[in-house]
This record gives C-alpha cells, sequence and structure tokens, in this order.
C-alpha cells in the first residue's frame, strides 16, 4: 500500500512537471502540423533513451537523425540501454525512479506501457491525441480506419502511452500458403485444385501414380510441411470450414467474440485432415518437422513432395533454386459449405515512440513523433535515401526509357510507385535507425516495383521468379482475409480481466492445438468426442469466463465505434 502511494505521489508530482514544461514552451512552438515544430532561435535539445543496434553505426551521426532535427528545429542527444538484457534495465530504471530522458524509443506491449505510466515514468498522451496535436497519426487513422492504429495502442481505461508504428506486409498477414509441384500436375495432367475435394482427389493421384515419372509409385510423399513461420497444414486447411487466425483463434459470431474450435465446421475440418493422414496423404512429420527437416526432404534432387504449406519458400534457397521453383503457390481452397478464408493475422500495431514525465518540452517531444508517422519517413527509415536506395517509378521510367515496372502486389489492384534497389536492410549504416522508429508503412510496400524489363532489353521471367510468384499469391490471399465482421482484432484487458484469464488463455490454446494433432496423427484424443472436448474447455480451461472477458473488451473497443 506504501508503495502504491509513493507511486501514485510520483505520478502526480511528474504530470505538474510535465505541465509546468509545457506551458513554458508554448510561446516556442508552432501550430499543429506546421514546421519547425520548434520555433525558437536555436534548436531545442531532446534527449532520446534507445536500445544500441547492430546494424546502426552511429545514431547522431545518421540521415534520419538530422532529416528529423532539420525539419523540427530539435537537436536529438541520445542514451543507450545496455547491448544486453535491455529490456531488463528499462525495467530497473522505471522501478527504482531513476529519471528518464524525454523519450523512450523502443517496442512497448500496451500492458508494459500502461505499468510504466501507473508508475510515474510515461506520459498518458492521449490528451495530446485530444487535442488533435498527432496531425500524422489522424491522417492514417482516417484513411486506413480498418488498421486499428489508435485502438490497438488503447488500453481499457482510455490512457496511450506512444506514438504507434505499424508496417503493412501482405505476405506475413497471409502466412499459411500451400505450394504444389506444378511438375506433378502436369504429369498427371490435373488442374490446379481449388476445393477441398479436389484437393483430395490430387492428394491420391500424387500418391497413387508415380508423380514424379521415375518409375517408382511407391516413393511420393503427396504432402509434408513444418511447424516452421506459416507451416501448420492445420491453418491452411481449416479455412476452407471455417475461420480460424493465429493467437487466440477468436472470431465473430452474431457480433459476439467466440472461438473457431468450438465451432461444428471446425469438427469437420479436424476429420478432413485426419482422413488425409490416415489415407497416408499427409505425412505425420508434419506435426514435429522444422523447416531445416523438411528441406532435407524437398530440397534435393529426389523429387518426392507433392506439396507443401509454409509462408514462403525462403527457407529451400535463393529465389531461382531449382527447388523452389518446383512449386507454385495455389489459392485458398473451398469447403464443402461454400468457405473460402485465409488465416489472416492483421499487421501488429504497436507503441514505439513513448514520451516520459521527466520531458521539459512534452508537447514538443510528441509532435516530434508525430512527425515520423508519414510515408516520407517511412520511406526513409526502411529503405533509406531517395535516388540513392530508391526512386519513385514515374523517375526511374524517365531515367530509364524503355524499361517496364510491374507492381509487387499488382495481384491486390496496386500499381508501381516505387523502385527498391541498393536494400541497405541488414547492412551496417548511418541511414536511419534500422527498424526502431515510430514508422507508419502506409501502401509504400505493395506499391513497389520490379523491374521486369530493363531498359537494355533484358527481361526478367516472373513465372519463375519465386519472390514474384510469393507476393502475387499474397495479394490473391489477402482477398480471402475475412471481412471485420468475422475478425476479432487486438483486445486491450483491464488489469483485473487480465489477471483472471491470461494463465487460461495460454493454457487452452496448447489444449487445443495438441489435442487437434493427437486426432489427426491417431494418437489418443478427448476429440474422439466432440462433447467431452468442449465440456472440458468450459470446466478446465475456464472458456465460459474467457469469451465472456473477450467479448467486454470487444464491445468496449470497436463495437461501438
Amino acid at each position: 500500500m506504501k508503495t502504491k502511494k509513493l507511486l501514485v505521489l510520483a505520478l502526480a508530482i511528474a504530470l505538474i512537471v510535465s505541465s509546468i514544461g509545457f506551458a513554458g514552451a508554448e510561446g516556442n512552438l508552432s501550430a499543429a502540423g506546421e514546421y519547425p515544430i520548434w520555433t525558437g532561435s536555436e534548436p531545442a535539445t531532446i534527449t532520446v533513451l534507445i536500445k544500441p543496434s547492430d546494424y546502426v553505426e552511429d545514431h547522431k551521426d545518421n540521415v534520419y537523425t538530422k532529416t528529423i532535427e532539420e525539419r523540427a528545429n530539435v537537436s536529438l542527444e541520445f542514451t543507450y540501454l545496455p547491448a544486453v538484457d535491455p529490456d531488463d534495465k528499462l525495467n530497473i530504471m522505471v522501478s527504482t525512479g531513476e529519471k528518464l530522458p524525454d523519450v523512450y524509443v523502443g517496442n512497448l506491449s500496451n500492458a508494459v506501457a500502461k505499468s510504466y505510466g501507473d508508475a510515474g515514468a510515461l506520459l498518458n498522451v492521449q490528451p495530446y491525441y485530444e487535442q488533435g496535436l498527432a496531425v500524422n497519426v489522424d491522417k492514417a487513422v482516417a484513411e486506413f480506419p480498418d488498421w486499428n492504429l489508435l485502438t490497438n495502442i488503447t488500453n481499457a481505461d482510455g490512457s496511450i502511452y506512444a506514438i504507434p508504428k505499424i508496417q503493412t506486409s501482405p505476405s506475413n498477414e497471409t502466412k499459411y500458403k500451400m505450394w504444389v509441384n506444378e511438375a506433378w500436375l502436369k504429369n498427371l495432367g490435373l488442374e490446379v485444385p481449388t476445393t477441398t475435394d479436389a484437393f483430395y482427389e490430387m492428394l491420391k493421384a500424387f500418391k497413387e501414380q508415380d508423380a514424379n515419372g521415375d518409375g517408382d509409385a511407391t516413393n511420393e510423399i503427396p504432402f509434408i510441411t513444418s511447424t516452421g513461420w506459416g507451416g501448420t497444414a492445420t491453418k491452411y486447411l481449416t479455412n476452407a470450414f471455417v475461420f480460424e487466425g493465429d493467437g487466440d483463434m477468436f472470431l465473430l459470431k452474431d457480433g459476439h467474440v467466440s472461438v473457431s474450435y468450438i465451432q461444428d465446421e471446425w469438427f469437420d475440418s479436424v476429420e478432413y485432415l485426419k482422413k488425409l493422414c490416415d489415407e497416408g496423404l499427409l505425412a505425420k512429420e508434419s506435426f514435429t518437422y522444422s523447416n531445416t527437416d523438411l528441406l532435407a526432404v524437398a530440397g534435393t534432387d529426389e523429387d518426392v513432395v507433392g506439396c507443401i504449406t509454409n509462408s514462403s519458400l525462403g527457407f529451400m534457397g535463393a529465389a531461382n533454386d531449382p527447388y523452389r521453383l518446383r512449386y507454385i503457390c495455389i489459392d485458398p481452397l473451398t469447403g464443402p459449405e461454400g468457405v473460402k478464408y485465409t488465416a489472416y493475422n492483421q499487421s501488429a500495431t504497436n507503441g514505439q515512440w513513448h514520451v516520459t514525465t521527466y520531458a521539459e518540452n512534452p508537447e514538443l517531444c510528441f509532435r516530434v513523433g508525430d512527425m515520423q508517422f508519414t510515408e516520407e519517413f517511412f520511406l526513409l527509415g526502411r529503405f533509406g535515401v531517395e535516388n540513392e536506395n530508391w526512386q519513385t517509378a514515374e523517375e526511374y521510367l524517365a531515367a530509364n526509357p524503355g524499361a517496364e515496372l510491374t507492381a509487387r502486389y499488382g495481384s491486390m489492384g496496386y500499381e508501381p510507385k516505387y523502385v527498391f534497389y541498393n536494400d541497405i536492410f541488414g547492412s551496417v549504416q548511418k541511414i536511419n535507425w534500422y527498424d526502431q522508429m515510430p514508422y507508419f508503412s502506409g501502401t509504400v510496400e505493395c506499391e513497389g516495383a520490379y523491374v521486369s524489363k530493363a531498359a537494355d532489353g533484358t527481361t526478367m521471367n516472373a513465372e519463375n521468379n519465386c519472390t514474384v510468384r510469393q507476393e502475387t499469391a499474397s495479394g490473391v490471399y489477402q482477398l480471402c482475409k475475412p471481412g471485420m465482421d468475422v475478425y476479432v482484432p487486438n483486445l486491450s484487458y483491464t488489469d483485473e480481466e487480465l489477471e483472471e484469464i491470461s494463465e487460461s488463455l495460454s493454457t487452452i490454446k496448447a489444449y487445443v492445438n495438441e489435442q487437434r494433432t493427437n486426432y489427426i496423427i491417431g494418437e489418443e484424443s478427448d476429440l474422439a468426442d466432440s462433447q467431452k472436448f468442449i465440456d472440458n474447455l468450459k470446466s478446465s480451461f475456464n472458456l465460459d469466463k474467457i469469451l465472456e472477458i473477450a467479448d467486454t473488451a470487444y464491445q468496449r473497443q470497436y463495437a461501438a465505434k
């Protein structure tokens, strides 16, 4: 109790100090949305706490830093957390009441950020949002309402402790993709399957008809996958029956939160997967193999694998590796009831730029964070300097007459807008902060383009370029993502709600996946009796309480909006 009182007192003092700083600086701040933000004759100093990066040679002598400084009329001074256990160090600094720099740059979950706010270390910046000072964030929210840019970083009590960061990636959002051996389809005269029935018949043909044409009809593995990124066979196939995303496997039923694994259609999907396994069409090793294990089977001269589920085939080598080029990415399948979803998981919006209660000019700090939430800063922060690391498509074509461009995600309707080259990501450099900015990707990556025909007439074979094929597929998969009448975005719980269900949430997922796997591969499982399975979810894992609290959180965050 004493500690809590001290924390409250510390917070009150910090807020007073912040208010004094805000009031004293008013005359030196431009109107919201105008630059420079600081109008004083000398740049205002902002101290920044950040983790060191192996890929950033110098934060101070850095193009991204200098761009901020020039645009806002500020001087950024950096303090570093230790390279080893930086999060632990930050936690100690907060818990001991150590004075922090003006801004902390780094990813914090809502729960952690709020706890630091409750401890008096971070400033609740929700009033700044309410006052219209987040000009660029507000523009993004209005342009992309389905991204939940603010709701995803808003706590149950309405507090917000950050300028967000979001990098949308169509490929990562729809990571469970099916890759089918194209030569096997041609050898057997088969069409690309579009339904679960056709997929089953294809696998039977792969198993029985010497699909690889080596004269041995017994050495083919129709379907094998891994537990790697996007490799779970269950996620791809279940979505032909009922929507099942990652995480907590929530979905909406009649406007209220439910879970996929109590729906009749989900049990149908489990039976379908079991049939594939029972008939030797889906290898049992799929549920234990790593990507390395899978590569040892599929990435060899022996062409023995018919299809794989994975986000990409990057684990098999370079884009034009012959083993990768065996496979084409097929669309999500349509199930027996006409369902055709993909296991979509919305790109996460994270808090990234946090104003501390020690900031002398908190509004200035907040607005400098908001200033970076634009496509312009994202381009610099992710891809580098214009005309050195990237160009607009218009500029590139003007400088390279005769060249032709292909949009990375043309299957989603995007036109080429940017051409990226001299990629600096993953290199030691002084251009940006390597993924530690409060950035906003917008549609930049979707509007990126490949040079499909160079000025000298050289063409890229898009049919055989694995990267293009993957991104084309990702665009198609995006068209199969669930609508907001089905999808449940990120949920923010109160401390009390989280305390009540956090343990159950983690254990129930493990139980569901374990029992499903066991049933599919023919081992003992509670799924042998679906009603017993559901009853156990309620009695042993508190499912009814999970759904009650999750629905309360959903209605609070999204339904009213």
